[in-house]
């Protein structure tokens, strides 16, 4: 395969505490930690250290934890990376916001100010979120049904768009010869009207160093890969082998083609599950002691949470509550491997137990678990045979594990001449190779400038 790219993706996932849920019982710091900034920046320096293009937070606005589960993501993304943004220098920072429980206008404005404040550092993951008890914290008894979730998605990251391209780049003068602070004519109304989402705009800030904040979307399903295909810069992904993953990136690659995009510029990372250490056997011993470390009421708890039902309707030597069980296509993030397991599940009547068992303890996605030659072979592997353009790495532990693969793994990707040895700019598009977008002005796609709406456009 010829690569794309001159350097793979590595993101690394800010899941509290590592991947393994009972992680956090096997540190020695604050167990609340993951509650304030200082973990967060640490990581984040490791990552940057390690020249990772990115470090990503998740976010779902509900509690749908348990309390002897495992650490939860509390902090808000965008605000929680503000304040990693003044630690760090060059690490992307990709923050998750829902197209689903937020207004075009405000996300907007929240992921442009992010992009400001880090100098061009800023990502959003666009995610259509579903579930009920989700709804209820926005008001509303009931999510919107699988399709109307990606026609507002649609609509709804357009809309962002517009609102990033309501200002030229020139707009803002800030001439003291002429007293011309910002030049009126170069801003203009977006007065987006869709079937789900409505705004006027313009945001009230210019562009930001970006242009457009770099877009990522995680989604196995048809409309998710139609997301993803349509706007997305970076794809995350759950694929469980080279085949899948082959077949998942091709997928994406075709549909980018097919909206008109050019596919090299997309980045297919599928999440991988890393525990490195000297060797293989040392390597799978600690698996074994994060492992033991989550219980069977540990993971009773995350499968509820995962297919989300109550924990209470589940019975270990029982199969599913059929009924409550999302349809594959609602499974959201948790899709993919996952989605195919609970699939086999109904087929052959698994009980809880034996759902529990094949799951691995809630971990759905592929592992790379050995020596630092083993995990770095692992990765020239999947890229050299065209599965991924980089992972989304998730840590057994966070920050030791993270800290293993940036000492350890890294210099052999270096070595091996697939992962950069230094950063080729200061913003996330230089990172990802990714050109900075035009503002539109000049090719009349937008027709209506402030100048044309009034003063009171302008607010």
């Amino acid at each position: 395969m010829t690569f794309p790219h001159d350097s793979i993706t590595l993101n690394l996932n800010l899941i509290p505490g590592g991947v393994f849920p009972g992680a956090w019982r096997a540190g020695h710091g604050d167990a609340q930690q993951y509650s304030s900034l200082e973990h967060y920046i640490e990581v984040a320096k490791i990552a940057e250290r390690g020249l990772f293009d990115a470090v990503f937070l998740a976010d779902t606005p509900v509690w749908r934890y348990r309390g002897e589960y495992r650490p939860f993501r509390g902090l808000d993304p965008t605000l929680a990376f503000a304040a990693v943004a003044q630690h760090t220098s060059h690490i992307g920072l990709v923050a998750t916001g829902s197209s689903s429980y937020n207004s075009a206008y405000n996300l907007a404005r929240r992921i442009s100010t992010l992009d400001h404040i880090s100098n061009g550092r800023a990502a959003w993951n666009i995610v259509a979120t579903n579930g009920d008890d989700v709804a209820r914290n926005f008001g509303r008894e009931h999510g919107l049904d699988h399709d109307a979730r990606y026609q507002r998605a649609h609509e709804f990251v357009e809309a962002v768009i517009a609102l990033w391209d309501g200002w030229a780049d020139d707009a803002w003068v800030a001439d003291r010869e002429t007293g011309t602070y910002v030049d009126e004519a170069r801003i203009r109304a977006v007065d987006y009207t869709g079937e789900h989402v409505k705004t006027s705009g313009p945001l009230p800030l210019p562009r930001s160093p970006q242009g457009h904040p770099v877009l990522v979307q995680a989604g196995s399903s048809p409309d998710g890969i139609g997301l993803a295909s349509r706007f997305a810069d970076a794809v995350y992904t759950v694929q469980p082998t080279i085949e899948s993953a082959i077949a998942f990136r091709n997928t994406v690659r075709e549909r980018a083609a097919g909206w008109g995009r050019n596919p090299d510029t997309i980045r297919v990372l599928p999440g991988l599950i890393t525990l490195v250490a000297p060797t293989e056997a040392e390597a799978r011993k600690r698996e074994i002691e994060l492992r033991e470390l989550h219980t069977e009421r540990f993971a009773i708890n995350a499968l509820a949470l995962q297919i989300g039902v109550p924990v209470e309707a589940l019975d270990l030597d029982k199969e599913l509550p059929w009924d409550l069980v999302p349809a594959d296509g609602e499974l959201g993030a948790s899709g993919g491997h996952f989605a195919a397991l609970i699939g086999t599940a109904r087929r052959e009547k698994f009980t809880v137990r034996e759902i529990i068992a094949r799951q691995g303890g809630g971990l759905t996605h592929v592992t790379a678990i050995g020596s630092p030659e083993q995990v770095a072979d692992q990765i020239e592997t999947w890229v050299q045979a065209g599965a991924s353009d980089g992972f989304n790495i998730m840590s057994a532990q966070l920050p030791d594990v993270a800290t293993e693969f940036v000492d350890h793994v890294v210099p052999l990707l270096q070595r091996k001449g697939i992962f950069r040895t230094e950063y080729p700019g200061t913003t996330l598009r230089d990172t990802l190779g990714l050109e900075r977008p035009g503002d539109g002005f000049d090719d009349h796609v937008h027709t209506k400038s402030l100048h044309t709406v009034g003063e009171a456009a302008f607010g």
